[in-house]
């Protein structure tokens, strides 16, 4: 990956570490009946400015709507399209048609998203999402914490724990933002620029900002657990002691902010220590009118996402990804010329087998190609030279045990599978 530019770029060395990673995790997912959704990169610009900016004051929308990488014509106007900042607002957009009210559904996807983040730098990151459409019940909520914590610890991150708030509903909300308010306004003085003006339009937004005096103003104010109504009181509390009984570590964090203002009620992060500190590897929640805004349908909905960047630097520093056992290779090349034909048949025989093959394309010496088979980490190489062939057979070298023999051509195949079973065994 290289983040000094924005964007990712992965070599062999990294991509099988890559896919081992998506392996696993599409596997948890499967268990939990989650089905994938695929979505483009590119995405309607008006449907997630409208998504992004639901239940958003303007000054709220437009801070919220600055992240959005755009495309931009070759005159220099913004076109209609944007790429993905996120998944859930694309998932209610084009699953509105299919989903139905008392029904369940389940989705995941996976890959890249773009925001722009300092200095308007745009960003690629890869994330998971999933999203449990249909349920507006505290079951629903503790199944995806519990999925993402699962889908942790199956990778090796043992030590993952879960922060938990709750944002309340509409009711709670009403108080809460008010005394917020008059609380910054108060305080107006010790907060930044930058501070002041987040959470005036949204409360609940983290200004990630690094100013001790902020970070003490931001502490001693109001906090929306002291504004929960009965029914998110008891709901929060029905979490709380589902998590504690499937042993999970947890931490009730009233601080706990999202920069999406479309969550209500159960809110959480995934966390983990990472190089001395904690770090948040993912997070979600409920988002209820949100979807109902999105669908134009009384659809309840919770989900979470993971960032998969994060979790494979740290995997990849902790030495998780164990290789998966090498396929057994055989190095096939020709000595003489005009033999390419016979060369892609014996190929093609082996791939008919599941057996993997090298070729050499450019003409070597014998030693020249058994080190390039070596490299290779090839098992048994194969010579096919004119004079062989006449008399009805070609060269095989066991790179591993350091002999050749010649082998009949209507016997290659199996001299191959014999030779494979030979090392496997030992």
């Amino acid at each position: 990956m290289n983040h000094n530019i924005g964007i990712h770029q992965f070599t062999p060395d990294k991509v099988w570490k890559w896919k081992l990673l998506e392996q696993k995790i599409a596997h948890v997912l499967s268990l939990h009946d989650y089905q994938e959704i695929r979505l483009s990169v590119l995405q309607d610009y008006q449907v997630i400015h409208d998504g992004l900016t639901a239940l958003m004051q303007q000054d709220e929308a437009i801070h919220a709507t600055e992240g959005i990488v755009n495309l931009c014509q070759p005159n220099n106007d913004i076109s209609l399209l944007t790429l993905r900042p996120e998944g859930t607002i694309s998932v209610l957009h084009h699953t509105a048609k299919i989903i139905q009210a008392n029904e369940v559904y389940r989705f995941y996807y996976m890959g890249p998203m773009f925001r722009k983040e300092k200095h308007d730098n745009p960003t690629e990151f890869h994330q998971l999402g999933v999203e449990l459409l249909g349920s507006e019940s505290v079951l629903s909520e503790n199944e995806v914490i519990s999925l993402g914590i699962k889908i942790c610890q199956d990778l090796g991150l043992k030590d993952v724990s879960l922060q938990l708030n709750s944002f309340g509903c509409q009711n709670c909300r009403e108080a809460f933002f008010e005394d917020m308010k008059a609380y910054l306004k108060k305080h107006e003085d010790e907060l930044c620029s930058n501070c002041y003006h987040k959470l005036s339009t949204n409360p609940f937004a983290d200004t990630e900002c690094d100013n001790k005096t902020c970070r003490e103003a931001i502490g001693q104010s109001p906090k929306i657990s002291d504004y929960l109504c009965p029914k998110c009181l008891n709901n929060f509390s029905k979490v709380k002691k589902i998590q504690a009984n499937l042993a999970h570590q947890y931490t009730v964090n009233p601080k706990l902010f999202k920069n999406f203002a479309y969550y209500n009620e159960t809110v959480f992060d995934f966390v983990i220590k990472a190089q001395g500190k904690e770090q948040v590897i993912g997070g979600g929640g409920r988002y209820d009118y949100l979807s109902r805004l999105i669908t134009g349908k009384n659809i309840p909905a919770v989900g979470f996402y993971l960032n998969i960047d994060h979790i494979f630097e740290i995997m990849d520093r902790r030495d998780l990804f164990t290789p998966q056992d090498k396929a057994f290779s055989v190095y096939i090349s020709s000595q003489s010329e005009d033999l390419e034909m016979m060369l892609l048949q014996i190929a093609h025989e082996m791939h008919e087998n599941d057996i993997k093959t090298v070729i050499s394309t450019n003409k070597h010496d014998i030693e020249e190609d058994a080190a390039l088979a070596t490299k290779a980490q090839c098992e048994l190489m194969l010579v096919i030279r004119d004079e062989n062939i006449r008399e009805g057979k070609i060269l095989m070298r066991n790179l591993n045990k350091g002999h050749q023999d010649y082998i009949k051509l209507d016997g290659i195949l199996d001299a191959i599978l014999l030779a494979r079973k030979s090392l496997n065994n030992q």
